[in-house]
């Protein structure tokens, strides 16, 4: 029995210095095992946030570039879009000013000389106005086709009728042009002829502008060719982006539908060459995708002309509709590393602050946790006689003592949860108005339109911008120019819903995605949106109006093809007046 006793007093001896030693042991490694996770998360959590910023910045830079290069292309095709009118112009100011000169010179001499003086002197007077290497000039006929001015190559005809005279395409010019004055007394006509040094077999199309002058039965005109404009107007394009080039660290090129290079921004050496030959250093072809009518990006090896060293570029096309030209930009991922390199070094720096707050707490609870044992161990060496309320108090105080760490790296492991949040709604969002940024958008319109399409739903989608903005910014500062931007969009916000997507997508240029809309409401929403903001008060500018295209979802249509109909809207909105709403077909 002593024997047994004996064991049983060794056994309980064991058993108590176990219970004794073991929070001494098992409370520190708890807390190295919480602890030990807790950094293992923030290092993973820290190799998400890196890969993401280079996604971003690099998602961010494409849609940069895509931005200027559609920019690029809609102010070309402003340019060409403005050809007639300008022509107009030119030629009616020729007209007047040579009509004011002959009216002068009536005024002064009507009462000292006679007809044929006065006429004499008016002719001698506008024959040397001429334009463009002579092949503008002012003609002048009577009602009865008589030429009483005629340029250099048909002063023959002079003191002839020419009033049975045939443009390329068998019309009697002259007649319509005695008709046009008799009836309104002025104004234009469009007619097909020949032009001096080129082929006579090669017809030019032109504009006319003819003016009836009373005092003699005369009438007086001009004309000018309508591809001497589109030159014009081309060249104007082409030497804006060339400076746009020089000013910014971007730039443009532009080539025709067969490859050749217009103008390069970047590389004058480029021009007159080929681009389509054009070969990186490991032998790709650089532009194989340039003729497609949709914008697209393509990355390749080649020379960087200010480090004069071998980086991969990307590059992106897209076509000018209605003309065989391409318009492209590029940037190296070289320059973009930098920055990227940069934001990393700042969130590994963070990062490591964080780190070693986490270190600091790791040791003061290591030291805690082994004081708290100690204390533990001595109190239940000492209070065997109440072994077990001992326990359980300990316990109890071990259990609050657990939950007080778990709370500490819980919130913790938040903080670095929020930081995490925070930067990821960065990415997504445009850092002057704060809405959405454009890879947002996109992302949120491939959804909806995979969700109209599988459950059969219907959704509106709205594109507008801010008339003559560039006005505002060349008139007033970007600053200025900023605020309106920022103030146009707290306006339109505060006409959408909960549910409703906004984002801006380029400069002035933003677009809304009204889920489960029918058209009739949509409409309603895009005229309370334009109102909002032609009423609002943007001092120091007088008013500013924008203009809304409005298209409405239909059964298996992509993305693209919904986005050219929302632009095509939008167009036909500012074609129309602009400070409206246009509702796509």
């Amino acid at each position: 029995m002593r024997s047994l006793y004996k064991n049983d007093a060794q056994l309980e001896k064991k058993l108590l210095n176990f219970i004794a030693i073991g929070p001494l042991v098992f409370i520190p490694f708890l807390v190295i095992v919480i602890l030990f996770f807790a950094i293992r998360y923030n290092q993973f959590q820290l190799e998400q946030s890196v890969e993401e910023i280079k996604s971003s910045y690099i998602n961010t830079q494409k849609n940069v570039v895509l931005s200027k290069v559609e920019s690029a292309v809609k102010l070309i095709e402003y340019k060409r879009s403005m050809t007639k009118e300008l022509l107009k112009e030119k030629v009616k100011t020729r007209v007047e000013s040579a009509y004011a000169v002959a009216k002068n010179i009536y005024e002064q001499n009507k009462d000292s000389h006679d007809t044929k003086k006065i006429q004499k002197i008016i002719i001698d007077s506008l024959r040397p106005l001429l334009w463009n290497r002579s092949e503008g000039f002012i003609f002048i006929l009577d009602l009865d086709g008589i030429f009483y001015l005629a340029p250099d190559y048909l002063r023959h005809l002079e003191g002839k009728s020419i009033i049975d005279f045939q443009d390329a395409t068998g019309r009697y010019v002259i007649r319509e042009e005695i008709a046009l004055v008799k009836t309104q007394g002025e104004g234009y006509l469009w007619d097909t002829f020949t032009r001096p040094g080129y082929s006579p077999d090669i017809q030019f199309e032109q504009l006319a502008y003819v003016k009836k002058f009373g005092a003699f039965n005369w009438y007086f005109g001009s004309s000018e060719y309508m591809n001497s404009m589109t030159k014009e107007m081309e060249k104007e394009a082409v030497n804006l982006l060339r400076s746009l080039s020089s000013e910014n660290s971007s730039y443009f090129f532009i080539m025709n539908d067969a490859g050749d290079i217009i103008m390069h921004g970047q590389d004058a050496s480029l021009e007159g060459k080929n681009a389509l030959s054009l070969r990186d250093t490991d032998g790709k072809e650089l532009l194989h995708n340039a003729k497609r009518n949709t914008p697209s990006f393509v990355e390749y090896r080649w020379k960087n002309p200010k480090t004069k060293k071998i980086e991969y570029k990307n590059t992106i096309v897209e076509k000018v509709p209605n003309s065989d030209w391409i318009v492209g930009s590029g940037f190296y991922m070289d320059e973009l590393e930098t920055i990227i390199a940069s934001k990393k070094t700042e969130l590994y720096e963070t990062n490591r602050a964080n780190y070693e707050k986490i270190i600091y707490i790791s040791i003061a609870l290591l030291l805690i946790s082994f004081l708290l044992s100690y204390k533990i161990s001595k109190m239940l060496r000492r209070k065997l006689s109440s072994y077990a309320t001992t326990v359980e108090a300990k316990n109890s105080e071990l259990t609050e003592l657990n939950q007080s760490l778990e709370k500490k790296v819980y919130e913790r492991t938040q903080e670095l949860h929020d930081a995490y949040k925070k930067m990821k709604q960065l990415a997504i969002t445009d850092t002057l108005t704060g809405i959405y940024n454009r890879y947002h958008f996109n992302t949120a319109l491939e959804k909806e339109i995979y969700r109209a399409h599988r459950y059969e739903r219907s959704f509106a989608l709205l594109m507008f911008d801010l008339d003559h903005f560039k006005k505002v910014n060349d008139s007033y500062g970007h600053a200025v120019g900023d605020t309106v931007l920022i103030r146009t969009c707290n306006l339109v916000a505060a006409c959408l819903r909960e549910s409703d997507i906004f984002a801006r997508v380029g400069g002035e240029e933003f677009m809304i995605i009204l889920p489960e809309t029918q058209e009739d409401v949509a409409l309603e929403i895009a005229e309370r949106i334009r109102k909002s903001v032609e009423t609002h008060s943007f001092v120091p500018i007088k008013q500013v109006t924008i203009s809304i295209g409005l298209v409405r979802n239909r059964p298996d249509e992509d993305l693209e093809k919904l986005l050219n109909r929302v632009d095509s809207a939008l167009y036909a909105a500012k074609n129309s007046g602009r400070n409206r709403v246009s509702l796509g077909a």
